[in-house]
């Protein structure tokens, strides 16, 4: 009968262990094998088992904080550096519990602008377009006005005349003639700003240098952003107030979940938030809860700041949102994250323990509930020091070692 030794199915996995065991029966069926190395193998495999009874496993509770095999991984202190293995010692934690709601992505209204004339004017050239990445005091627009052509002649001649009064001096004009061409300089200039012109715009008109015709003007990006909205086009008569352009940063954004008074008791402003966009989970933070419901939900809206991620995110997706809450109920537990936790192919959670510096031993324990990033976990003590990062590591490590020894 073919003898063949076990193997834990949780390093290598049933198929390579079917292989293993087809190419020994093969070989025994073949009459490669014979008796007298069959007999030094079950020799060599019984002393072998001898010294696996003698393995002595980290103390715990039976089940949890043990494991059968005793999967222990040395390492040398240049591989831990290179794997970028940490090790942290587990301590309790209180973990707060998180209400997840539907929530909505809106532009961050501090990193947002409209772009307006503020007096009637018509689109003589436009300088960006939809989706256009822009600089704060970047040209948009071209408009032209008579207005503005007018406003440009004024301080044109009250700039003249203030720079008369200045050459002549005090000594020389009245001082009411003096304080009247400044009141009128600086009032020309402020009306040329409420139109919208720049101080660059201005300064032209003050000099003589202007390079446009009288009456043209431009409006410039307020911020930095994308465009995302320019409902005109070349030639159009443009009302005071009419929104030329929308721009945003698209890598700050809100989202603003809805819940209900229940839940909004137990949130508080500053609170950590996460908000899942398209599988991916984001940190957060909320940043303000209203205090008037919603009159057609029957809700409170809550507005969470995300941390940007370098990803482009679109006003109006939906997304799940889960925020910290402040429950009376809520207990202190050791806790890892979802990195730190290695499965097993029989479906028990582990961790790596460290044993001494450069080993460590994989042990079972019993994994709780997920809160945000955490995981609740128990069968070890308080104080026990396991592998926080580089768990997948250690993890593969183990196994490739145990197919080594299955080959040989």
């Amino acid at each position: 009968m073919t003898r063949f030794r076990a193997v834990s199915l949780s390093m290598i996995g049933w198929g390579a262990a079917v292989l293993v065991i087809t190419a020994l029966t093969s070989l025994d069926a073949a009459g490669q094998l014979t008796r007298d190395e069959r007999d030094h193998a079950d020799s060599h495999e019984a002393g072998h088992d001898d010294h696996q009874d003698h393995d002595e496993p980290v103390s715990g509770q039976a089940g949890y904080g043990e494991k059968a095999e005793g999967g222990v991984v040395e390492l040398s202190p240049e591989s831990i550096q290179a794997a970028d293995i940490h090790v942290t010692a587990l301590k309790s934690e209180l973990l707060p519990e998180f209400i997840s709601a539907p929530g909505e992505i809106q532009l961050n209204q501090y990193r947002s602008a409209e772009v307006t004339p503020l007096i009637d004017a018509v689109v003589v050239k436009r300088h960006a377009r939809l989706g256009d990445k822009v600089k704060a005091g970047q040209p948009l627009i071209t408009l032209a006005s008579i207005e503005v052509a007018a406003a440009q002649g004024e301080l044109r001649i009250v700039a003249n005349e203030w720079q008369r009064m200045r050459r002549l001096g005090r000594g020389v004009v009245s001082a009411k003639r003096f304080v009247q061409a400044r009141v009128a300089y600086e009032q020309g200039r402020l009306k040329l700003s409420a139109y919208g012109l720049d101080n660059k715009q201005i300064n032209a008109v003050v000099t003589g240098r202007i390079k446009v015709a009288l009456g043209r003007f431009q409006l410039n990006a307020p911020v930095s952003g994308t465009v995302l909205r320019d409902d005109f086009h070349v030639g159009q008569h443009i009302k005071a107030g009419y929104s030329l352009f929308l721009i945003a940063d698209e890598h700050r954004f809100w989202v603003q979940a809805n819940l209900t008074p229940l839940q909004a008791d137990h949130i508080e402003v500053g609170v950590p938030a996460q908000v899942s966009i398209g599988g991916y989970w984001n940190e957060g933070m909320v940043i303000q809860k209203h205090h008037i419901l919603n009159e057609q939900t029957r809700t409170i809206p809550v507005r969470i700041a995300v941390t940007p991620d370098g990803k482009h995110h679109h006003a109006g997706e939906f997304v799940q949102v889960a925020i910290a809450a402040q429950m009376d109920n809520a207990k202190h537990t050791l806790a890892v994250t979802e990195s730190d936790l290695v499965h097993e192919e029989e479906g028990n959670w582990t961790v790596f323990v460290e044993l001494k510096p450069g080993h460590f031993k994989q042990t079972r324990i019993h994994r709780g509930t997920t809160r945000g990033k955490k995981i609740a976990i128990s069968g070890l003590a308080e104080g026990t020091p396991v592998a926080t990062e580089g768990a997948f590591y250690l993890g593969a490590e183990l196994a490739k070692r145990g197919f080594e020894i299955l080959s040989r």
